[in-house]
């Protein structure tokens, strides 16, 4: 193996890793406001979990290769591996829960229920970054007008409001600036002052954030959860680069779309069983753990539930492997 093939594959193992960290941080924050909504811990993964997630999909999206092609194309290619298994999982969870009808899906892509939002807003933020040709430091700038203005208004952490009907879902809104920024950092060099900055303000954004947790205040919240979430968004490279391995992380990772899909209904079945409590964290990830390995065999289905794989090694036009990932 050539030497730049050696470094994307560990470049590729540690996304795979971060991914796999952040799809359980996000299922163990479920799990928290499953049993202690509104619990300490429930509120710090309020406070960097999705910021964080959404920093690491502007971080890995190709923008200069989507927008080499029509929209039309991109959708061909986001269908079977996003779309098509975040629609069979709104049907899912829409026919359990009694909500189906005529207008429910439809409805599902601009006002989501349940944990669904996260497809359609991560979607929206590709294509527009696709479609505008804008720079991304052009639309880190509209976005962080967007997304203070959104946080101040609709509020975050204690300050959540009510939706508004009219509009679609508030994290729309609130969200972009951690996409695009993460859009921005993977195509700035590295700076170590500034990755000790970034350090020392994540640590800063995150005892404040904790701080709030029992004096709320909305205008510290949003400065917090900004500071918090951008600092740690700037570091992503840095995190990319580390060469530990952990091979069960990188495989939950590979499957995060999956593992976030389902982690809701696999948490209900372990809570009609009799499961309390933190007791249905580890069963629910050890079952869809057992569920991946199962699916896989089915290459038609497993396609269906959300288990193919995003990181695909491809040859850019000088030859050399890169990686892409959309997520």
């Amino acid at each position: 193996m050539e030497t730049n093939a050696i470094g994307m594959s560990a470049r590729r193992a540690s996304i795979d890793m971060l991914r796999g960290s952040l799809v359980i941080g996000v299922i163990a924050g479920h799990c928290a406001e499953l049993v202690a909504r509104g619990s300490f811990l429930a509120w710090i993964g309020t406070g960097i979990r999705m910021p964080l997630f959404l920093g690491l999909c502007g971080f890995l999206f190709r923008v200069e290769r989507a927008r080499t092609e029509p929209l039309a194309t991109l959708l061909r290619r986001w269908w079977p591996r996003i779309i098509l298994p975040w629609l069979i999982a709104n049907l899912a969870y829409l026919l359990l829960a009694g909500r189906f009808d005529v207008w429910a899906l439809p409805l599902m892509v601009f006002q989501p229920s349940f944990h669904l939002w996260f497809v359609p807003v991560m979607l929206v933020f590709m294509t527009i970054a696709a479609i505008t040709r804008a720079e991304p430091a052009t639309l880190l700038a509209w976005a962080l007008l967007l997304s203070i203005a959104a946080m101040y208004g609709f509020g975050i952490g204690h300050g959540v409001g009510a939706s508004v009907a009219w509009l679609p879902d508030r994290r729309f809104f609130v969200y972009p600036i951690f996409f695009y920024y993460g859009l921005w950092v993977a195509r700035r060099p590295r700076d170590p002052w500034r990755v000790r900055a970034a350090i020392a303000l994540g640590a800063l954004g995150a005892f404040w954030w904790a701080s709030l947790y029992a004096s709320p205040d909305p205008a510290a919240e949003v400065a917090a959860e900004l500071i918090w979430g951008l600092a740690l968004v700037y570091l992503l490279p840095n995190i990319r680069d580390l060469s530990v391995r952990v091979p069960a992380l990188a495989a939950i990772g590979r499957d995060s779309l999956f593992y976030y899909l389902w982690h809701p209904l696999v948490f209900t079945l372990w809570l009609a069983v009799g499961g309390k409590g933190w007791a249905i964290l580890l069963p629910t990830l050890m079952t869809l753990a057992v569920l991946r390995q199962a699916l896989a065999r089915w290459h038609r289905i497993s396609a269906l539930v959300g288990l193919t794989d995003r990181l695909a090694s491809v040859p850019d036009r000088a030859g050399a492997t890169r990686v892409t990932a959309v997520s």
